[in-house]
């Protein structure tokens, strides 16, 4: 019997346009009536997941957020946040200083804002890129893991553009570097040789590469809030799509890849299922749940 419902959040709960599709939404206010559990798992913060959380009354019924990759836990019923540890100035030094050759864009966000590095080499083409397609002249230059310039003031709204690293000052969440698949398959394979025993690192998209501290996963978190609650591994859903999701899926009995998942997710996952944009997980509660 299924007593909880883990959903990663960019490439699994939402479509393209950041929505949660009526027949997903229904299926999950279904199953919560039906004592089912929800959680959302992501790389976000809870400043980005709120509106989700509410638009699935989640607060009502319990629901946690398993905010980014694990290194937070939000409570909705009690509005109690537990957040583990942070990345500290050292550390984004490290990454920072290690990407710069690559000319690779850097994010280096906190709960409700982001730091941003982008090379002067890369600005034409992102202006190009805003004219070509029409977009206001205040749209971010930002690379998002889905887009090639995504705007995320709503989530993010503290965004500030940096010059050197001397600029951060504060502990942070995440550090996420942004290119095109084969840059960034490039620098993934280099910065994991370098500090894959300092930091856990992994792609969430094919453009987009995320590092946490060490031992920060959404598995982990999981396993700790399922034990919390008394819910075995057999009794738990699990979705996701991205690198971060894989020691969340493999931590469960029934983790299910997206159809759009990236292979390495498929290759763990106990089932897949169709992809983000057709009701991937709706089609799965109705095999699974109902």
């Amino acid at each position: 019997m299924i007593k909880m419902i883990v959903m990663d959040m960019d490439g699994t709960l939402l479509r393209e346009d950041n929505t949660i599709d009526t027949v997903t939404r229904e299926a999950l206010l279904d199953a919560q009536r039906k004592g089912i559990r929800l959680v959302l798992a992501s790389g976000r913060s809870y400043c980005k997941l709120m509106q989700y959380a509410k638009e699935l009354q989640m607060s009502s019924y319990g629901g946690y957020l398993i905010e980014i990759n694990g290194l937070a836990l939000y409570d909705l019923a009690s509005g109690k946040r537990e957040v583990k540890t942070r990345l500290s100035p050292g550390d984004i030094r490290k990454l920072y200083e290690f990407g710069l050759p690559y000319e690779l864009e850097m994010q280096a966000m906190f709960d409700d804002g982001i730091y941003i590095y982008i090379p002067e080499s890369l600005l034409p083409g992102k202006i190009t890129y805003r004219k070509e397609h029409h977009l206001p002249d205040d749209h971010p230059l930002t690379r998002g893991a889905m887009k090639f310039l995504s705007d995320n003031r709503q989530g993010y709204p503290n965004q500030m553009y940096i010059r050197h690293v001397d600029e951060i000052t504060r502990p942070l969440n995440k550090v996420c570097f942004a290119a095109d698949k084969d840059a960034l398959d490039v620098f993934a394979e280099k910065i994991r040789l370098k500090y894959q025993d300092l930091f856990w690192i992994g792609k969430t998209t094919e453009s987009w590469l995320e590092i946490m501290p060490k031992g920060i996963t959404k598995g982990n978190a999981l396993m700790a809030l399922a034990d919390k609650l008394h819910i075995e591994k057999d009794e738990i859903l699990a979705f996701g799509d991205g690198e971060n999701d894989i020691e969340m899926i493999q931590s469960v009995t029934y983790g299910i890849a997206m159809g759009n998942a990236l292979a390495a997710v498929k290759e763990v996952a106990y089932d897949i299922t169709d992809d983000h944009n057709h009701q991937g997980i709706a089609k799965v509660l109705k095999k699974y749940v109902f």
